[in-house]
C-alpha cells in the first residue's frame, strides 16, 4: 500500500512537472546536430589515409621516449638527459619564470576586478544598494545607472579579447617583453574574474551588509567588511581557477617569443625533438598541479578558521 502510494505521487509529480517549450526544441535541435555531424562524410575525411595516420602514431610515440633510453632501452639511463634538460636547458629557470608571469598577471587582474565589484553588481551599483534607498536624486540616479554599465561593458570587452591576439599586439608595440605576456593575461582574466565576482555579489544574501547600508555606511565599506569575507572562499576558487588557466595560456603566449615554457616548447617543436618538448609540457602540468594543491590547502585553512 506504501509502495503504491508512492508510485501515485511520483507520477503527480512527474505529470505536474513545470515544462519548457524552449528547452525542448533546443533539446531536439542537439540531437539533430549531433546526428548530422557524425554522419556527414565530409566531417571525416582527410588527406591522410588510415595507415599514415596508424604510421604517423608510431613514429610519434617512439619519439618521445629519451634518447639514451632509445638507445640502450633503460629509463633509468635518461636521468642525467633530464637533469640537463632542466639546469643546462633552462627547464627549471623557464618553470619559474612561467609561475612568475601567470601569478602577476592574475594578481594584477584580480585587484582591479576587485575594486569594480562594488559598482558592477547590479543589486551594489545603484541608487538602491540591495534595497536601501539613498535619496530620489535623478542624476545620481543616472550616475549610478552608468558606472554600472560601463563596468560590466568593461568586463565584457576585456574578456571577449583572446590573450594570443592581445599578446602579439602588444608585442608590436613594447617588444618581445615580459610584461607583454602579463599584460594581455591581466587584461583578459580582468574580465573574466569581474564577471564571476559580480555574480558571487548578487548572488549573496548578506544582512549585515544591509543593515550597514541602513546606517549610512558605504558601498564599499559595506562591501569589505560584511560581503567579501562572508564569499571569500568562493573567490578564492574562481582566483586559483583563473590562475592555473593563466600557467596554461602564459605557456602558450610563451610561444610569440618570451622565454617561458612555451618558448622551449615551440623551440623543441621546431626541431622535432618530442622527447624534449613533452619534458616541458609536463613541467606545465606539474605547475597546475601544484597550484590546485595550494588552492586546496588555503581554502581548506579557511574553513578551518571560520568554524573556530
Amino acid at each position: 500500500m506504501v509502495t503504491d502510494n508512492r508510485l501515485l505521487r511520483i507520477k503527480e509529480l512527474h505529470q505536474n512537472r513545470s515544462k519548457s517549450l524552449f528547452l525542448r526544441i533546443s533539446l531536439g535541435i542537439f540531437i539533430v546536430s549531433l546526428a548530422w555531424a557524425w554522419s556527414a562524410g565530409s566531417l571525416h575525411e582527410s588527406l591522410v589515409t588510415k595507415e599514415k595516420r596508424s604510421e604517423n602514431l608510431d613514429k610519434f610515440i617512439e619519439k618521445i621516449i629519451p634518447d639514451p633510453t632509445r638507445e640502450t632501452g633503460q629509463w633509468i639511463d635518461s636521468m642525467p638527459w633530464i637533469t640537463g634538460l632542466l639546469t643546462d636547458g633552462q627547464g627549471i629557470k623557464a618553470t619559474g619564470i612561467t609561475f612568475g608571469l601567470a601569478t602577476v598577471a592574475i594578481t594584477i587582474s584580480g585587484f582591479f576586478a576587485l575594486l569594480l565589484l562594488p559598482v558592477s553588481a547590479r543589486n551594489f551599483g545603484n541608487q538602491r544598494p540591495l534595497g536601501i534607498n539613498q535619496g530620489n536624486n535623478i542624476l545620481k540616479s543616472f550616475y549610478w545607472l552608468a558606472i554600472n554599465k560601463l563596468s560590466r561593458i568593461l568586463f565584457l570587452f576585456t574578456r571577449s579579447l583572446p590573450e594570443y591576439v592581445l599578446g602579439f599586439l602588444l608585442i608590436s608595440i613594447l617588444g618581445p617583453d615580459p610584461w607583454v605576456l602579463v599584460l594581455a593575461l591581466a587584461i583578459h582574466n580582468f574580465g573574466i574574474l569581474g564577471r564571476l565576482g559580480s555574480e558571487l555579489v548578487e548572488n549573496s544574501a548578506n544582512e549585515s551588509a544591509r543593515i550597514m547600508l541602513a546606517q549610512g555606511g558605504g558601498r564599499y565599506s559595506s562591501f569589505l567588511s560584511t560581503i567579501l569575507p562572508d564569499s571569500f572562499n568562493r573567490m578564492l576558487v574562481y582566483f586559483f581557477y583563473r590562475w592555473e588557466t593563466c600557467i596554461r595560456e602564459s605557456t602558450v603566449l610563451g610561444m610569440l617569443g618570451i622565454v617561458s615554457l612555451g618558448y622551449l616548447i615551440n623551440d623543441a617543436k621546431a626541431g622535432r625533438d618530442f622527447d624534449r618538448m613533452l619534458v616541458f609540457i609536463l613541467l606545465g602540468a606539474l605547475i597546475v598541479m601544484t597550484g590546485d594543491i595550494i588552492s586546496s590547502l588555503v581554502r581548506r585553512e579557511l574553513r578551518i578558521t571560520r568554524s573556530t
